[in-house]
């Protein structure tokens, strides 16, 4: 038997039958209706079995973006983002919230402008807006919300509505111990914490009948220990609700705002289904009458599987893998897993980017399916046309790859020895050897696509003229600078001393750890995870390693993706001594001249090395050499300007979709 073949059974929830175990949990990605859509559709296509929408806000103490879904209008735009993955024969639930302590009141509107609203006046660690303490009419006003909003998701087609009760929102904050201090008849016990979400539960009911289902999100764990929601204590929730018989599903997530890192691990967390191992009795106390859905970091189809055969939950929900790709179900049940995108676990195009428009570092069309999606039939070339792309990094894979799959005849030269560019770099840091997918899998592509690739190859004007290729693309990446200019140093264009042998780029000391001496200074610029995944390789080897960075913060990138809580904790661990608000004044022979950006007297530091990790200049000579000649001739990725490698990923595939 097929191990993944348990995932393709269809599963009963109320009065819908899902087309299989795996379902897209809710996620945002703020687009508008069409838009939605078109991305919730591209999922559908792929094979999912089951859709949960983003939440939507029942009332105006929680609503932003201008949106209302409370009011009867809301319902057509429901009709535009269920409707296109109903026609896959995909079931739709939209999930309802109210973000409660964790919320911010709208500005756009000061109609709506106001206090934030909680069981209990307690600020939420990352708004720290103090909420006022509900009162009795507020209550009844949201549970009226609920109702109202659900009703319009029934209106506008949705199959069901998943209330949200986790996440440190609204709901989780009455059932969590830690958020509730309330001692009347919403608080004060398991039983009164709980009266909120079975009040929704009723009035829903009441509103939409029992031919629309109604699930409910819960966290298994706010990692706030006695004080706050423990897996026990969500057990006994869930008794109680199920005593009630209002509830079609229970879905599990976790936390709340102060342990957010948790919610969306990265791969620096080697975090993986976490939940699923206290999943089982949350399911037990389901006693088999409703299913239970899990998520959170389940990374793989076949980890999914093992979540399903072990009896841990009943679907299994995988959000960041299925906006890397699409059709990794698809691709599951044909036997092409092999073929499947996927996620790198960065975080970079979708958490950071939360309140924008959804991306995604290895899906360029993640957020453009109205453009670039399955549905779209992409206009083919005129012709075949040779194609010559100089560079197999990011950017010269993802166009070599997205050209010759629209038809064009495509060779790459790599100067190297191995395709990849600077993200195998990345790989060798720790706890970032998943960077290593994004090239694996464009290399895997580009090869079942018959492009014909050319290592070891430099690239010359000369060589590429006598190539004839009617199209030249030129992707040869960046370096790093080596003078020591600073964007937090605007009296200076260059560092004193930063032209002595011991003085390295950050690359360059990555490729030649064993040159590096014995105390080493590694000057940051950048705030990314380089110099620090570089400073714990060189602390591992018993070297003295301080990172310092002008900046007020080390690390300042790695706060958006996630990265920070679960990565400076190890630097620190590594004894890497670590130095913010601090610039380097000049390098000299054993040591630098240290100052700080909030005064005080300089000091030296001794320092056997010194790696900057500073800015970057674009290798562009080859391109400016042969738009001189006159060649058909574009450039792409950092070549154009160093970047990100979202940018480098997205501008190959933009350019070779452009392309006649």
């Amino acid at each position: 038997m097929n191990p993944l073949d348990a995932l393709w059974e269809p599963v009963r929830i109320g009065p819908v039958q899902t087309r299989n175990r795996i379902y897209l949990p809710a996620h945002q990605v703020s687009l508008p209706p069409p838009a939605y859509g078109a991305y919730l559709a591209e999922r559908a296509h792929g094979g999912v079995g089951l859709i949960v929408t983003h939440g939507f806000h029942v009332h105006p103490a929680s609503a932003r973006a201008g949106v209302s879904p409370w009011e009867p209008a809301w319902a057509d735009a429901v009709q535009a983002f269920v409707q296109p993955s109903k026609r896959h024969g995909v079931p739709v639930f939209v999930q309802v919230t109210h973000m409660g302590a964790s919320g911010t009141r709208r500005t756009d509107n000061i109609d709506h402008w106001g206090a934030v609203m909680a069981p209990s006046p307690l600020p939420s660690p990352v708004h720290r807006a103090m909420p006022k303490p509900m009162e009795e009419e507020d209550i009844r006003e949201v549970i009226a919300g609920f109702a109202a909003t659900c009703a319009n998701v029934q209106a506008g087609g949705g199959d069901g509505v998943e209330i949200h009760g986790s996440h440190g929102y609204l709901v989780s904050n009455f059932l969590s111990p830690y958020w509730n201090r309330r001692d009347d008849a919403w608080g004060g016990d398991t039983e009164r914490r709980a009266r909120l979400a079975l009040e929704i539960g009723k009035a829903v009911r009441q509103r939409c009948g029992s031919e629309f289902v109604v699930g409910i999100k819960l966290s298994l764990d706010e990692y706030l220990g006695e004080a706050g929601t423990t897996p026990r204590e969500t057990v006994r929730v869930v008794q109680l609700l199920e005593q009630a018989r209002l509830f079609d599903y229970v879905c599990l997530s976790h936390t709340d705002y102060h342990q957010n890192h948790k919610l969306v691990p990265p791969q620096s967390s080697g975090e993986t289904a976490p939940l699923a191992a206290g999943a089982a009795p949350v399911r037990a106390a389901l006693a088999g009458r409703i299913p239970l859905l899990i998520q959170g970091s389940v990374r793989s189809i076949e980890k999914a599987a093992e979540i399903v055969q072990r009896g841990q939950s009943d679907l299994v929900g995988l959000v960041r893998a299925h906006i890397a790709d699409p059709e990794i179900v698809r691709k599951a049940q044909q036997g092409r897993a092999e073929e499947t995108r996927r996620c790198v676990g960065a975080n970079q195009g979708c958490w950071r980017r939360l309140g924008q428009n959804v991306s995604c570092t290895v899906n360029p069309v993640a957020g453009r399916e109205l453009q670039f999606g399955a549905a779209v039939v992409i206009r083919p070339p005129a012709g075949a046309r040779r194609i010559l792309v100089i560079g197999g990094g990011p950017a010269g894979l993802k166009f070599a790859d997205t050209a010759a799959a629209r038809g064009h005849r495509v060779t790459l030269w790599e100067r190297s020895g191995q395709l990849g560019g600077q993200i195998r770099k990345a790989g060798l840091l720790p706890d970032y050897a998943s960077w290593n997918f994004l090239v694996d899998d464009l290399e895997a592509s580009v090869r079942r696509r018959g492009v014909e690739i050319v290592l070891h190859r430099e690239a010359t004007a000369e060589a590429v003229a006598a190539a004839g290729a009617d199209e030249v693309v030129v992707a040869t990446g960046a370096r790093w600078q080596t003078g020591g200019r600073s964007m937090f140093r605007t009296d200076r264009d260059t560092m004193v001393g930063a032209e002595l042998p011991h003085v390295m780029d950050v690359l360059s000391a990555l490729d030649q750890l064993p040159v590096c001496g014995r105390r080493v200074l590694i000057v940051d610029d950048n705030g990314d995870y380089l110099p620090l995944g570089l400073a714990r390789l060189l602390a591992a080897t018993g070297r003295e390693v301080t990172v310092v960075t002008a900046d007020a913060m080390l690390g300042r990138k790695l706060e958006a993706t996630l990265d920070w809580p679960w990565l400076m904790p190890r630097v620190t661990e590594a004894g890497v001594a670590m130095r913010a608000s601090t610039r380097v004044d000049s390098i000299a022979p054993g040591h630098a001249v240290l100052s700080s950006t909030l005064g005080g007297a300089a000091e030296a530091l001794a320092a056997d090395t010194v790696v900057l990790s500073m800015q970057r200049t674009s290798e562009d000579a080859l391109y400016h050499q042969l738009s001189a000649r006159g060649l058909p001739v574009r450039r792409i990725g950092d070549c154009v300007a160093p970047r990100e490698v979202d940018d480098a990923v997205l501008e190959g595939f933009r350019e070779a979709q452009a392309m006649a």
